[in-house]
């Protein structure tokens, strides 16, 4: 475990991936007739909200990528988010694939070219179908790493405030917007999530700068972003699926989130920061790559057989341990082994460039 690691980011990133979960379990698998059984109807009731949990992921992911931006060096943000985001990625699409063959439902099949590109992580770029269904917010972090990226290289970090800024600004402008209501710029990222990373950035900003006026005005714009995108996002969804949202639920979840990870960066000592919240953390990103799509194919599969909610229990149980083993035995073991490799010629490479040529 880390000394500077931030442990109630890891509790708060992992009620955010449960969140998530619930909501696929409980509504969107019999919402768009991925899993009709088992109904879950009394849970969908309260199920539909728990979307907020991808709101929550944004807004950490602005907070925490800064972390690994700080040293201001491109080549060690470029393998630091390679270790991170592809070690758990590719043996969860592997799994995901190895299920469909094996429950061989006709929702869900893989083809070994739509398999191949799912492995770059940059599928939405090809317009090919992901493996899984939660895939699609990978694209948004990988556009929003990029633009780290390019920061860091042009040395531009400083001006992060300002950028925050507009693209907050711009945000809730475009919300006001037709295109706020486009499928395909939903997905695309704007105007709907840069904003959440903006968030994010402007409360790490606040935790490792210190509070001032103009963090201040970050913090009040972000407070009319996350507003503004419920009431659109809500009005969106309840088009989509024909049911009722109450929009205030969701305004009101999305600022309680918003408020409680500001407290996180007021405060000098850390609110809920305890060591044993790791142990959660860790969970979150397999939990959230392998739980969709295979546990569809549970509930497709074992739904005559086994009670709804004992199904539902017993499937979220399965990936829980599921998470915990890939981190255990996978993810962590090949984070060990990339780190070692691709630091270390990472660093190579980095002397090199400052070394004088000999002709």
């Amino acid at each position: 475990m880390e000394k500077n690691r931030f442990y109630e980011i890891d509790l708060l990133r992992f009620v955010s991936a449960v969140l998530v979960v619930l909501f696929h379990y409980t509504f969107i698998g019999s919402a768009l007739n991925l899993a009709p059984e088992p109904r879950t109807d009394a849970l969908g009731e309260y199920g539909r909200y728990m979307y907020v949990g991808i709101n929550f992921f944004f807004i950490i992911s602005g907070f925490v990528i800064l972390l690994s931006a700080e040293d201001g060096k491109p080549r060690q943000f470029i393998v630091s988010r390679f270790i991170r985001l592809y070690p758990a990625y590719w043996f969860c699409i592997f799994l995901t694939a190895s299920a469909a063959i094996l429950f061989n439902q006709p929702t869900f099949q893989v083809n070994w070219s739509r398999l191949l590109i799912n492995l770059t992580m940059f599928q939405s770029g090809f317009d090919v179908q992901p493996v899984d269904g939660v895939y699609w917010t990978l694209w948004i972090e990988l556009k929003f790493y990029a633009l780290v990226l390019v920061m860091i290289w042009l040395r531009l970090l400083r001006f992060l405030p300002w950028l925050c800024g507009v693209v907050l600004i711009a945000s809730i402008i475009g919300l006001s917007m037709p295109l706020a209501a486009n499928t395909e710029h939903f997905l695309a990222g704007f105007p709907h999530w840069p904003g959440y990373f903006s968030c994010g950035c402007a409360l790490y900003l606040v935790k490792s700068r210190g509070f001032n006026w103009g963090y201040g005005a970050l913090l009040l714009l972000s407070v009319i972003f996350c507003v503004r995108q419920n009431l659109v996002f809500t009005e969106l969804m309840a088009n989509w699926y024909n049911v009722d949202f109450k929009i205030w639920v969701n305004v009101i979840s999305t600022l309680l989130f918003f408020a409680l990870l500001s407290i996180v960066a007021l405060r000098k000592n850390g609110l809920l920061r305890d060591p044993r919240f790791y142990y959660l953390g860790v969970l979150t990103y397999p939990l959230y790559l392998l739980h969709e799509y295979v546990g569809f194919m549970m509930f497709n599969a074992w739904h005559d057989l086994i009670p709804g909610p004992t199904l539902v229990g017993g499937v979220i149980v399965f990936m829980l341990i599921a998470a915990w083993l890939i981190h255990r035995w996978v993810e962590k073991p090949l984070q060990v082994f990339l780190k070692r490799k691709l630091q270390s010629k990472a660093e190579k490479s980095e002397i090199n460039s400052l070394s004088p040529r000999h002709e």
